[in-house]
């Protein structure tokens, strides 16, 4: 069983950057220390370190339910990876250039419900990893996140840079042709790949009973995280086990402790040493914050409706939340 405890609360502090945003969904950081972050409505906010924020650029998106501007990456200066909704409710992926308009990347219709979007955006060694829902609804009714010929309730990885083509497939994921490196996830909201092991951790949002952090290495085989046959650790719809090898969670809650995870970051920077190489992540519902290593998890703090995590130019870890916050763990 997992063991919890507390960290002492007293060198874990959550101090807010920045207030008054509008439904925040991610925060990337440029190498000078300005922050861009994504709102659901459409708009990326730039915060400078010093002065006032801004609206640095907009995107039409539909964002009723869960949709919305999802998350982005940059690329440099004026390019950078979005993802988001369109007007039918498909998540697209795209290339924008400040200025130069958009050239689009990838889209995975999504049509009939407003939920389970996924759409976590991260570039590692080039390549573009994107998450994605299993499609809405309840209980996968699409059997999607099973089926590896749709793209819904996936771990995507392409190359969005071959030439004339929108993208390619890399020559090292694990089906010949294929973006799917993961399946078996219900919605994926936020993943992240920690550069120092190549490793991804995923938190997979649950239905009824279960959240999970589900963990992978960057280059294995085709993984299967359960969904729908199981829901975490619990069965959950026999009918949809035949044939599958599953790879368990890394942990498992309940709905005690909270009703939506939120996936975070293995912390890697410096003003928290005694964080050092854990992975913190959170619960949308709940608010509690969390700290997972080699099988113990300790409550580290609290922040309520907390959409995202991201990091500093620093490695230090950042937090929105749908409150309209921009938050830094710090001592």
């Amino acid at each position: 069983m997992l063991a919890e405890s507390l960290l002492a609360l007293s060198t874990i502090d959550v101090k807010p950057v920045e207030t008054g945003l509008s439904a925040p969904t991610s925060v990337v950081a440029a190498p000078n220390g300005t922050l861009f972050v994504t709102e659901k409505q459409g708009r990326i906010i730039k915060i400078p370190k010093t002065g006032k924020p801004k609206t640095w650029f907009r995107i039409n998106v539909s964002d009723d339910g869960e949709r919305g501007l999802l998350s982005m990456v940059r690329i440099d200066a004026k390019r950078f990876y979005a993802a988001y909704t369109d007007g039918k409710g498909a998540l697209q992926v795209s290339r924008f250039t400040k200025g130069g308009g958009q050239r689009k990347i990838i889209r995975i219709p999504h049509p009939q419900y407003a939920n389970h979007n996924g759409g976590q955006l991260q570039l590692h060694k080039g390549l573009l990893y994107i998450s994605t829902g299993d499609g809405g609804g309840s209980g996968d009714p699409f059997g999607a996140a099973e089926r590896l010929s749709d793209l819904r309730g996936k771990i995507l990885r392409i190359d969005p840079t071959c030439g004339s083509k929108r993208y390619c497939i890399p020559a090292a994921n694990p089906r010949a042709g294929s973006p799917v490196i993961a399946y078996g996830l219900r919605n994926p909201w936020r993943f992240s790949i920690d550069t120092v092991t190549d490793e991804i951790w995923i938190g997979d949002v649950g239905q009824n009973e279960v959240e999970e952090i589900d963990r992978m290495r960057v280059g294995a085989p085709l993984t299967d995280f359960g969904w729908s046959c199981f829901e975490g650790r619990r069965s959950y719809n026999p009918d949809r086990c035949a044939g599958r090898d599953v790879t368990a969670p890394v942990l498992t809650y309940g709905r005690s402790e909270g009703e939506s995870v939120t996936g975070g970051y293995v912390y890697r920077g410096s003003k928290v040493p005694k964080l050092r190489g854990w992975y913190v992540f959170g619960d949308f519902v709940s608010g509690r914050l969390w700290a997972y290593k080699d099988g113990t998890r300790k409550r580290i703090g609290r922040a309520d409706g907390v959409t995202s995590f991201g990091v500093d130019q620093r490695g230090e870890l950042l937090l929105t939340t749908i409150g309209g916050r921009v938050l830094r763990i710090t001592k």
